[in-house]
């Protein structure tokens, strides 16, 4: 589908924008390849929706009477050169965010917002703020996991050729920084950063495959083997030094509990059961340190019972071995 195909190519090119270490525009041009990108992926979906027809994207408005009184009919809106004009991307949102299957949520929906926000605020980002560049890069990343949770779902996109997650993190935003330029930000900035602690903070907690912010922290950690954990120094009452540990903690991206991807299983296959090939493909998931984190339930003695938490990815496997119930009605763009 031309659309798929088109939204694909923006959602790399704004990667791509970020990627480059020398640009000078780079979040708010990040931001305006990105939000072309969901509104595009959005238009698929919601022509997917209705058997494909490009006229459930139509804007219509009321029609006139030749006395230029208000018809009981309506007509398709047109843009200057005689087009049919479409939907804006928060009609789109509304639409896809109310569907019974596979929707997007208040999450991601705070997202694409925020990339808005972004673009329409561009002008006053004039002043280099490490507080600002931290957040900015956060909302970034979010974008691009849900860009790709959406086209996989929907499309059933791959972007394994590629390495779409990888937008750059520079030691420039290193937390100490952060923490130092906090209380210098310039006006504009701080209202920036205010209303964006509000609009997370108003999201439902609940489980969601996708996020508002992605949170960036800076470790740099010398270690010879992969046992390496997390360690914090930090002074005591008495000038003492003290050292916390964080371990067993589940990673981030590892957002299914158990139960919560027995659920989008069946939701999402039609011949889906939980019987022998299952469990026995599930003991291959387990295995695999890329789709499960196991976390013992006594972490203190680790040991005992363990409870496994899944990346998303792990659909991908699944997708092989079940049928969807819902089957693409468009090939996928191309890879």
């Amino acid at each position: 589908m031309l659309l798929v195909a088109k939204s694909r190519a923006a959602c790399l090119s704004a990667v791509e924008s970020y990627n480059r270490a020398s640009s000078l525009y780079r979040e708010e041009t990040f931001a305006i390849l990105m939000i072309n990108a969901w509104e595009l992926l959005l238009k698929a979906r919601i022509m997917r929706e209705h058997g494909g027809k490009a006229s459930a994207l139509h804007e219509f408005r009321q029609r006139k009477k030749k006395d230029g009184t208000p018809s009981k009919f309506k007509e398709v809106k047109i843009t200057r050169s005689g087009a049919p004009m479409t939907i804006g991307i928060d009609r789109c949102w509304n639409l896809v965010s109310n569907y019974s299957k596979d929707r997007i949520d208040a999450h991601c929906i705070a997202n694409i917002e925020a990339l808005m926000e972004i673009r329409d605020s561009a002008t006053h980002f004039v002043a280099t703020d490490a507080l600002l560049r931290k957040k900015l890069t956060e909302i970034s990343l979010a974008a691009v996991r849900n860009y790709v949770e959406a086209a996989q779902s929907w499309f059933s996109i791959s972007f394994s050729d590629l390495n779409i997650a990888s937008i750059p993190i520079s030691f420039d935003l290193d937390q100490k920084e952060v923490d130092a330029v906090a209380k210098k930000s310039a006006d504009a900035v701080i209202k920036f950063l205010a209303h964006m602690q509000k609009v997370e903070a108003a999201l439902p907690n609940d489980q969601s495959p996708y996020s508002f912010t992605v949170r960036v922290d800076f470790d740099l950690i010398k270690k010879k083997d992969g046992a390496a954990v997390k360690a914090a120094v930090v002074a005591g009452a008495e000038a003492d030094l003290t050292v916390t540990v964080e371990g067993d903690k589940v990673p981030a991206g590892f957002s299914l509990t158990y139960d919560a991807l027995i659920k989008k299983l069946k939701e999402r296959y039609s011949d889906f059961k939980q019987n022998v090939d299952f469990h026995a493909l599930m003991k291959a998931v387990k295995s695999n340190e890329k789709l499960c984190y196991e976390r013992y339930l006594d972490p203190d003695k680790r040991k005992g019972t363990k409870k496994s938490y899944f990346n998303p990815n792990v659909l991908k496997e699944f997708d092989a071995h079940y049928t969807r119930k819902e089957a693409t009605l468009f090939e996928p763009a191309p890879t």
